[in-house]
């Protein structure tokens, strides 16, 4: 057992020690796993160290099989099983092949990159998806199905496209080049051992270093394409951070094109929600708290907020499972607090998650 201090847990550190108010509430119980929602409770009770049972067992220990509340008719069941989703899931796939070929021509074969077909396939999905039963909630329940490389990048490229509209970015022009920024901002990865890109372990210091590269790479990659720079700039600074602290260059905020700030926002999303699926326990909320967990130097603030205030507005009316087992739906979001909304139980009671501080939302279904 060792005492640390809350900034320094990671969600999936296991609970040495009951957790309780200064008023003696209890606000978790010992060996269970810590989530970021819980720490943001926790701080608001100006509690500053927390007793956990290694200070290794981290993220990786927090695996579990899907509870027996997620069977049924779920919203997630609902979406997976509509005809819209199916549309959808066709369109998505056919838009991350054909990014796998235009990648891998480019790469092995030096064919120039051709992506207006690609284009105009993104545009097709949002012309037939932006509504109904919403983009972002579709693509949640497509990364259970498959998580490659090429379907991260489309995702990222849908989530920045997204975001873009949520900035007021209205012009159709930025918006493809926006895009674009995400679909290729990870191609520097098509240089990195595929065995270091699909190991399912840490990677050892050597393993991150070649991973690391890739920012680089890509950039080296596109250099010489005839392209907007600001998609360069994104394969380049994607992982670059506000306050210096993010690589290959650690550049601050002056020195990060607008759009890769963007493009670093949807890539942490996509990767937070994609590594674990709500089955895991991961929903929305539970990165909504990571983010606001996050020292408010690292990312754009003014592209942050929007984005997640729209995240957590977009899950209005939807299922989900908190921590206690009990079932409902989010009724209404607190916008001092978007990681803990006011939930309507099965029962027809109300629970206000952000007075409920011994309670969060497990998952969304």
């Amino acid at each position: 057992m060792k005492k640390i201090a809350i900034d320094d847990i990671k969600p999936g550190m296991f609970l040495a020690e009951r957790v309780l108010s200064p008023r003696g509430q209890v606000l978790a119980e010992p060996g269970t796993p810590i989530t970021a929602q819980q720490l943001l409770h926790f701080t608001y009770y100006n509690i500053r160290e927390l007793a956990i049972q290694d200070e290794e067992e981290a993220i990786d220990k927090y695996e579990e099989e899907a509870p027996d509340e997620f069977i049924g008719e779920t919203q997630s069941w609902r979406i997976v099983n509509s005809a819209e989703f199916r549309e959808f899931k066709r369109a998505y796939n056919k838009c991350a092949g054909r990014l796998e070929k235009i990648v891998t021509d480019f790469v092995e074969k030096k064919v120039p990159i051709n992506d207006e077909e690609l284009i105009d396939e993104i545009h097709m999905v949002f012309d037939r998806h932006s509504t109904g039963l919403g983009i972002m909630a579709m693509m949640l329940n497509i990364q259970e199905i498959d998580t490659t490389t090429y379907m991260h990048c489309v995702n990222v490229a849908i989530i920045a496209r997204v975001c873009g509209g949520w900035l007021g970015i209205t012009d159709p022009k930025e918006l493809d080049v926006l895009t674009m920024c995400g679909l290729y901002h990870d191609i520097g990865k098509s240089l990195v051992p595929h065995d270091i890109l699909v190991k399912p372990s840490r990677l050892t210091a050597d393993e991150f270093a070649r991973m690391a590269e890739h920012p680089l790479l890509g950039y080296n990659l596109l250099g010489d394409i005839d392209i907007d720079r600001r998609i360069k700039l994104a394969a380049l600074q994607h992982h670059e951070r506000n306050d210096g602290s993010g690589y290959p260059y650690g550049l601050t905020k002056d020195f990060i094109s607008p759009y890769s700030k963007i493009i670093a926002i949807s890539d942490v999303y996509d990767a937070m929600t994609a590594d674990r699926t709500y089955k895991a326990g991961i929903c929305p909320f539970e990165v909504i708290a990571q983010f606001q967990r996050e020292d408010k130097a690292k990312y754009d603030q003014n592209i942050l907020q929007v984005f997640l205030k729209n995240i957590a507005h977009s899950y209005t009316g939807s299922g989900v499972l908190l921590s206690d087992g009990s079932r409902g739906i989010i009724t209404m979001i607190n916008e001092r607090a978007l990681s803990s909304p006011l939930v309507k139980l099965d029962d027809g009671s109300f629970i206000d998650l952000n007075e409920r501080t011994d309670l969060y939302i497990r998952a969304c279904i």
